[in-house]
């Protein structure tokens, strides 16, 4: 079978390394792949790899974000191309944005499709109908069937994206990572993984970590990744952070705060953890290896992966998402105090937690359940379905568009009602 992978930006995040992932082991399974997204990190190493297409998939209209824009009539036609140049067999798109401009060009050309929804809010709108789509946590399926009326039966919670072949190899880049990095490899070390897009859960893990440094427990800690944003100016936040950094090294007359900035396989560094704090795939990657993990999200501490928490943590994708109320950094710093003093604990939640991947993460374990979406997304269509596929496209214009308009023309008029400054 022939794959179309689209992605609407190739940057050095969790969605586009879990479709590179995934389209690398279904390459494995035999099938051809074929990669479509807008120029970023990821871009030279899908290329080395797969046929690889620039296409732009517009994200702003106006100071707004949007999933369809004038720009997008162009990004159709750009897919239909690929589509009859690569006579692909089926569309799999790895975000909502792109899938709407995936199944429109599907669509047209006579082509199926279907889309895995990574991790987050997504979608903000209804999507193309289609038979089966796969989403990445049992809160995204609630909304899809709850809020936008989805059958229970064309929506799958396939979480495997995480390839834990091969993870006790060292990072090519970080041979020997205490040497490397000049840390003490003897002394307990907290990673995070991070793009560094929101602020909130960075400065407070630093507020969490600087509060056990004043109270005198000597610990490392390591951040790795950086902005993936440049229009948001996300990188004058990471050098205020590194700058932040540099001054507590300074007070502590050691070297204990860490910037690695981006690095690709970033999770390989994890292997040197002694706890990992992070979300969503960071999360997962430190449960690879077997390393207690503790779930930060927007609102602070969310929990630690253990037996009591797993349930609701997975179910919100570890995200976070779980914790509805701010929580003071002074949590944190207490649970990462009592998970350094209680070695039988820490190790039960690392061993649990790498159970868990290896059940629920891996991404061999999704292999066979992506293929038979395929199959059946691939049933034929007769003409009553392909009308109410053209149809939910339509409706899923209309709030698009209406909010395109509200976020431009509509500005003077929500500055005279005082919605807007």
């Amino acid at each position: 079978m022939k794959i179309l992978i689209t992605v609407y930006n190739t940057w050095l995040g969790g969605h586009v390394l879990s479709a590179f992932t995934t389209a690398r082991y279904l390459e494995k399974a035999g099938h051809t792949i074929v990669f479509a997204g807008g120029r970023d990190k990821m871009a030279s190493v899908i290329e080395d790899r797969f046929t690889y297409y620039e296409v732009h998939i517009p994200i702003w209209y106006g100071t707004k974000e949007s999933y369809f824009t004038g720009k997008s009539f162009k990004v159709v036609r750009q897919l239909r191309q690929i589509l009859r140049d690569e006579n692909i067999d089926i569309i799999h798109a790895f975000d909502a944005r792109s899938y709407i401009h995936a199944s429109i060009a599907g669509l047209l050309e006579n082509v199926s499709f279907t889309c895995t929804l990574c991790g987050g809010k997504d979608p903000y709108y209804n999507l193309t109908m289609t038979r089966q789509i796969a989403v990445f946590s049992d809160e995204q399926k609630d909304k899809m069937v709850k809020e936008y009326k989805w059958d229970d039966k064309q929506v799958s919670v396939i979480r495997s994206r995480v390839e834990i072949d091969c993870v006790s190899e060292s990072h090519p880049d970080f041979p020997d990572f205490f040497q490397n990095t000049g840390l003490d490899s003897t002394i307990p070390t907290l990673m995070m993984i991070s793009s560094f897009d929101k602020t909130t859960s960075i400065l407070y893990v630093f507020d969490a970590y600087e509060k056990l440094v004043q109270q005198g427990l000597v610990v490392q800690m390591v951040f790795i990744g950086g902005p993936v944003s440049p229009e948001k100016g996300k990188e004058k936040f990471y050098e205020d952070m590194v700058d932040r950094g540099n001054e507590l090294n300074l007070r502590a007359n050691r070297k204990l705060v860490v910037f690695v900035g981006q690095v690709y396989k970033a999770y390989k560094l994890l292997q040197n953890a002694t706890l990992v704090l992070g979300v969503g795939r960071s999360a997962f990657e430190g449960m690879i290896y077997g390393k207690p993990t503790i779930v930060v999200g927007v609102n602070g501490y969310a929990g630690i992966v253990c037996e009591e928490t797993i349930p609701l943590l997975a179910y919100y994708n570890f995200s976070g998402r779980n914790q509805q109320q701010p929580v003071i950094p002074q949590v944190l710093s207490d649970t990462i105090k009592e998970l350094l003093k209680n070695d039988v604990f820490r190790i039960s939640c690392g061993n649990l937690g790498k159970d868990f991947v290896s059940r629920e993460i891996d991404v061999k374990m999704a292999i066979p359940r992506i293929e038979k979406m395929y199959l059946e997304n691939q049933v034929s269509v007769d003409t009553v379905f392909r009308v109410k596929q053209w149809l939910s496209v339509f409706k899923l214009m209309i709030p698009i568009w209406r909010d395109n308009l509200w976020n431009t023309v509509g500005i003077p008029i929500k500055k005279i009602l005082g919605i807007q400054r």
